[in-house]
């Protein structure tokens, strides 16, 4: 992304805070307790402000090769984002067709889909407020294996494997809790500090993503009252390595000027694995 533009003067763009690793600290983990006592981290933690811009007015510039993540208007069929069986029949071939048409995917694999909501009085998932990537080198490609099974993963071997969550708001606009996004082209895998997360919810799961440290010159974006109608694409993993984005680090965060009314943040974010043909 151009400086030039990043620097346009816009009033959207905003300084906040920021959850980084402090990579000279204890080496970070995360704790998902069985209970709703919340997650529990744990390492060096470095807790920043930073410059996040609204990336509103150049939407159309930010790429998944590039950024690391894409702006997307879309419409969608779905009526109740919070109903499961309309989220699988409806949502799922439209994410399909989302990553295939961004990645020029052959195959699109849908694993999960999250509903995260700020409101603590619900049972649904807090947003992440820290600067994460939801994979890493090898639990990208585990994950994946997974879920599939090791004859398709050995198929999928030789095509080129990506990552790509798709994120959208349910209740509109967003106003508190924004998404904030890393843009991969400047910082460097140097930044990238793997995390055990263990997962009590899960039967004591442990998987593994990358924190983030901070470091001068990373260049954050954020998509000012985001609507239903438009979702972000945030690549989590790439198999290549020619020097194109690979792990997209992301954050919720708390906007200085957000209403004391503003209602709850509702987004549901949907995780697929494409292959896309060697």
């Amino acid at each position: 992304m151009n400086e030039t533009l990043r620097q346009i003067d816009d009033p959207r763009h905003v300084r906040a805070e920021l959850l980084f690793a402090d990579p000279a600290g204890e080496a970070p983990s995360v704790f998902i307790p069985k209970n709703d006592e919340g997650t529990v981290r744990r390492g060096g933690l470095d807790l920043r402000e930073v410059l996040i811009a609204s990336g509103r007015d150049i939407a159309g510039t930010f790429s998944l090769d590039h950024e690391g993540f894409a702006f997307l208007e879309h419409t969608s069929g779905v009526d109740n984002f919070e109903d499961n069986d309309e989220v699988e029949r409806v949502y799922y071939p439209e994410i399909r067709k989302i990553v295939a048409d961004a990645t020029g995917a052959s195959e699109v694999e849908i694993f999960d889909h999250t509903i995260r909501v700020t409101d603590p009085e619900t049972t649904y998932r807090r947003p992440a407020s820290h600067a994460h990537n939801d994979y890493t080198e090898t639990s990208g490609p585990k994950r994946l294996r997974d879920m599939i099974g090791d004859e398709r993963a050995d198929a999928w071997a030789n095509d080129r494997l990506v990552q790509v969550n798709v994120w959208r708001p349910i209740v509109e606009p967003v106003l508190r809790m924004p998404l904030a996004l890393l843009d991969a082209s400047s910082t460097d895998e140097a930044d990238l500090v793997e995390t055990t997360i263990t997962n009590e919810r899960q039967g004591g799961r442990v998987g593994r993503i990358y924190s983030v440290a901070h470091r001068d010159g990373q260049r954050w974006f954020y998509f000012p009252e985001m609507t239903r109608n438009e979702a972000i694409l945030i690549k989590g993993y790439d198999s290549l390595r020619d020097g194109r984005a690979r792990f997209t680090p992301h954050s919720a965060f708390e906007h200085p000027a957000t209403p004391a009314d503003a209602p709850a943040r509702r987004s549901i974010e949907v995780r697929t694995f494409a292959r896309v043909p060697a």
